[in-house]
């Protein structure tokens, strides 16, 4: 059983829209709450001013009168015109209508019926005088007047009573009491009509809060089933492009998927790099691993005993031996490329000096070329860029400007600022590159003439790290060409934010 209980779960729809429902449902019941409270103060505020309404008549009718109350006086003062036949004493000696609608035929009394009202006047000994209604007829003397709320075995009010001295406004002194009952017959059947239409809200409350949180919780519930299936999709195949769709809504759960899409985005570069990288890699090494192998079979077999055999074996081994350890260090040169971004990205250079010392290292190593330079840049200029890596990336260019340059041994290096950019732009006038290699250039281990890259010692990484650098600082690089007449390499970074030396 413990078991069965643990593998059974709350899903989060069910969690949500018992919530939703749940809140739904309080702010309802807080809301008809405050009304029901309202409606009854209202209710029981207007039934108290009836009482005091009769209170206020009944007194202004008797405080005429300086002598104690009698029958007499208050049979001519509240009921004149009362059909002596249906008037009677009780068992106790009480005068009492038997049509008290006789009582509210005067115009006075006629404000006094307001309310379910019933009335008891008592002389100044407590003996009743005149009683109209169901009241009882216990006697308490009081002074001043008082407005009770009575209950019966409930919190709500039953009836109000409402007990009075009356005083004559001419000697000051008490002539006579009075008790008023007020059933509250208007309040009691408004509250049963209240209850009855109060059920049947309260069951639509509860239907309507359980349908509007299911409602509510669907969209959040839909957008994870999506996340769910696409993330099914990809364990499923790793190579797959499934995306979680986008939806125009503006909601965090947007932001969620935007940012969860763009992940999903880098996580198949790099697995499509990493391929690329290792398929690259194993063909670049493949051949000098062959040609060393090759050379020691050679050795082994017969190349021990001819020195001729023997030097070109090692000469071409130690050069296969040089080629594979550039190739790793460009290796990690590109790895270390895609690292910019957490370990340089705040790294700033003076443009003016790296430019001119690269400047000068390749007027000293290639005196047979005439290199120019074009530096309009401001002096004191800060790029945004690690030093080395700008160092990295005109090597790099100028390197294959030299490599490229069969005939015409002429190379141009300009440098200027514009929009916020330092503009580098290296000019080469050798065989040029097509323009349907021109696209893939930047790619890893791409030659455009593989025989004289091999030739030069080129890998085709040369490039790949150049744009990897420049993007990473935020850069642009690009390529312009004609066979025949040479290439123009233009690369844009930007500037530091303060670009003066203070």
């Amino acid at each position: 059983m413990k078991a069965k209980f643990a593998d059974w779960r709350l899903t989060i729809r069910f969690k949500w829209t018992c919530l939703l429902s749940l809140s739904i449902f309080m702010v309802f019941g807080l809301f008809a709450s405050l009304i029901y409270s309202s409606v009854e103060q209202s209710l029981l505020h207007n039934e108290e001013n009836n009482v005091r309404d009769t209170i206020s008549a009944v007194d202004s009718r008797f405080n005429i009168y300086q002598a104690p109350l009698t029958r007499q006086q208050v049979q001519r003062r509240l009921a004149p015109n009362v059909n002596r036949k249906f008037v009677h004493r009780d068992v106790n000696g009480h005068l009492v209508s038997e049509r008290p609608e006789d009582f509210y035929r005067d115009s006075l009394t006629k404000q006094l019926a307001r309310g379910d009202l019933s009335l008891v006047l008592f002389d100044v000994q407590g003996r009743p005088l005149f009683k109209v209604g169901k009241i009882d007829t216990n006697f308490q003397p009081v002074h001043r007047t008082t407005i009770d709320v009575k209950k019966r075995n409930s919190e709500r009010p039953k009836y109000l009573q409402a007990s009075m001295p009356i005083y004559s406004e001419h000697t000051k002194k008490i002539i006579g009491y009075a008790k008023i009952n007020n059933g509250m017959r208007n309040y009691h059947r408004t509250f049963r009509q209240l209850n009855q239409k109060m059920l049947v809200v309260i069951l639509f409350a509860v239907l309507l809060s359980i349908v509007l949180g299911y409602l509510l919780t669907q969209p959040l519930v839909r957008r994870i089933k999506q996340i769910n299936r696409t993330i099914d999709k990809i364990n499923a195949d790793p190579d797959s492009t499934a995306r979680i769709p986008q939806q125009h809504s503006n909601d965090e759960i947007t932001d969620l998927v935007a940012r969860f899409n763009r992940m999903l985005d880098r996580l198949q570069e790099y697995t499509n790099q990493q391929k690329e990288f290792v398929e690259d890699v194993s063909h670049e090494l493949r051949t000098p691993v062959a040609v060393i192998e090759g050379h020691l079979k050679l050795l082994q077999r017969w190349g021990k005993d001819d020195p001729q055999v023997l030097e070109e074996s090692i000469d071409a081994s130690v050069s296969e031996i040089g080629r594979m350890k550039k190739l790793i260090q460009e290796m990690l040169d590109l790895t270390r490329a895609e690292q910019i971004e957490t370990n340089y990205v705040n790294e700033t250079t003076k443009a003016n000096e790296t430019i001119q010392q690269a400047y000068n290292d390749f007027v000293m190593l290639h005196p047979d070329f005439k290199i120019s330079l074009d530096d309009t840049v401001p002096p004191h200029t800060i790029v945004q860029i690690y030093r080395n890596h700008l160092m990295q990336i005109l090597v790099i260019l100028l390197d294959n400007a030299v490599k490229y340059s069969r005939e015409r041994k002429e190379i141009n290096l300009s440098v200027s600022t514009e929009s916020g950019m330092l503009a580098i732009a290296v000019q080469d006038f050798g065989v040029g590159i097509k323009q349907e290699d021109l696209k893939r250039i930047f790619n890893r281990f791409y030659r455009v003439d593989k025989a004289r890259s091999r030739q030069s010692g080129g890998n085709g990484l040369g490039l790949s790290i150049a744009k990897k650098i420049v993007e990473m600082y935020k850069g642009n690089i690009s390529a312009e060409s004609a066979v025949g007449s040479g290439t123009i390499f233009r690369v844009n970074l930007p500037l530091a934010e303060s670009d003066t030396i203070k």
